[in-house]
C-alpha cells in the first residue's frame, strides 16, 4: 500500500482549505504554535496569507507565506506577489510560495535567481505532501479517510492503564469485556482451560486450589496480550504472582484485576474486594 511519503495526498478542493492545511504545516515548519492569518477575503494583504517568527530566524524576525491553490504558477506571478510583500510592515526576512501545483525545475531555477529584499522559497504540493506525511495529527486531521493509523501494542496497554472498570461492559456467557468508548479493545477470559493450580498463597482461601484463567487483550481481533490470573473460591481473579517467594504482581497486572473483577464485585455486593483478596494472600505491586 503506497505510504504519504511516497504518494501526492489528494489536493485540496478550496483555497481555504489549502490555506488551512499551510497554516497548520507552517505550525509544524516554523516550530511556531500561534500563526496568524493575515486579514480576510476582500482586504489588503501585501501578499501575504500567513505570517509569524520562525525559530529559526531567532523567534523575533517575521517571515510570510503566500498560499496559490492552483494547477499551474509562472515566475510573473510570483514576482507580482514579492512586490506587494516588500511592503509588508515589519520588513519581512524571508517569504515562502506554498502552491498546489506540480513541482517544476525551471521555476525553482528562477526563484533561486531572485534578487529580492529577502529570501524566497517555494513549496510545491508534493513537498508540503512530504511533510504532512511527517505529522500523523495533521494527516487525522485533514485527511482522514485517506490514511489510516496503525495501533501499537504499547498504545493498546496504555489505553487498558487508564481505562476505569466502569469503562467495560461485561457478557458473562462469553467471558468477554468490551470498552464502551472503543469496541475494538476487548478482554475475553478463557474458562476452556481446566487445570488446578496450587501455591501456598492461596491457603488464606476457603478453597486451598484455584483454576487456571489465562486473561487474553485483542483489538481489532487481534491478540495483543496475556495475564494469566487464578480463579480463586470461584469469586477473586488474581493474576499470578512472579514466583513462590516473591509474591507481587505489576501495575498493569493489577489494573487488570480490577477491571475484571468489578463484575463479580456489583453482582455479589457483600464479597471481598479485589484489594482485600490482595492483602490476605500477602500479594502486593511492583513498580516496573
Amino acid at each position: 500500500m503506497p505510504s504519504p511519503s511516497t504518494t501526492n495526498l489528494p489536493r485540496p478542493k478550496s483555497w481555504d482549505e489549502f490555506e488551512d492545511i499551510c497554516t497548520d504545516v507552517l505550525k509544524k515548519v516554523w516550530g511556531v504554535p500561534y500563526l496568524s492569518r493575515h486579514g480576510r477575503s476582500g482586504q489588503r494583504q501585501d501578499g501575504v496569507d500567513i505570517y509569524g517568527c520562525p525559530k529559526h530566524l531567532g523567534g523575533y524576525d517575521y517571515a510570510g507565506a503566500q498560499c496559490k491553490e492552483t494547477d499551474s504558477l509562472c515566475i510573473t506571478t510570483i514576482e507580482k506577489e514579492i512586490i506587494k510583500a516588500e511592503n509588508f510592515d515589519p520588513l519581512l526576512k524571508e517569504y515562502l510560495i506554498m502552491t498546489t501545483a506540480l513541482r517544476d525545475a525551471k521555476l525553482q531555477a528562477e526563484i533561486r535567481k531572485l534578487n529580492r529584499k529577502f529570501r524566497v522559497h517555494i513549496l510545491f504540493w508534493e513537498d508540503i505532501s512530504q511533510e504532512l506525511s511527517g505529522h500523523t495529527d495533521l494527516l487525522q486531521k485533514h485527511f482522514s479517510g485517506w490514511v489510516k493509523l496503525t495501533t501499537t501494542k504499547d498504545q493498546v496497554l496504555d489505553q487498558i492503564m487508564r481505562s476505569q472498570p466502569e469503562d467495560f461492559d461485561y457478557n458473562d456467557e462469553t467471558g468477554a469485556f468490551f470498552h464502551s468508548r472503543d469496541i475494538k479493545l476487548q478482554i475475553v477470559l478463557d474458562y476452556d482451560i481446566e487445570e488446578r493450580f496450587i501455591e501456598p498463597w492461596m491457603n488464606c482461601f476457603a478453597k486451598e486450589d484455584g483454576m487456571r484463567l489465562p486473561v487474553y487483550i485483542y483489538y481489532e481481533g487481534t491478540r495483543v496480550f496475556d495475564v494469566l490470573c487464578i480463579c480463586v473460591d470461584n469469586r477473586h481473579r488474581i493474576p499470578i504472582p512472579k514466583s513462590i517467594n516473591n509474591l507481587t504482581i505489576s501495575d498493569f497486572a493489577y489494573h487488570l484485576g480490577l477491571i475484571i473483577n468489578h463484575p463479580l464485585k456489583k453482582t455479589n455486593p457483600s464479597w471481598d474486594t479485589f484489594d482485600n483478596a490482595l492483602m490476605r494472600a500477602g500479594i502486593s505491586i511492583r513498580d516496573e
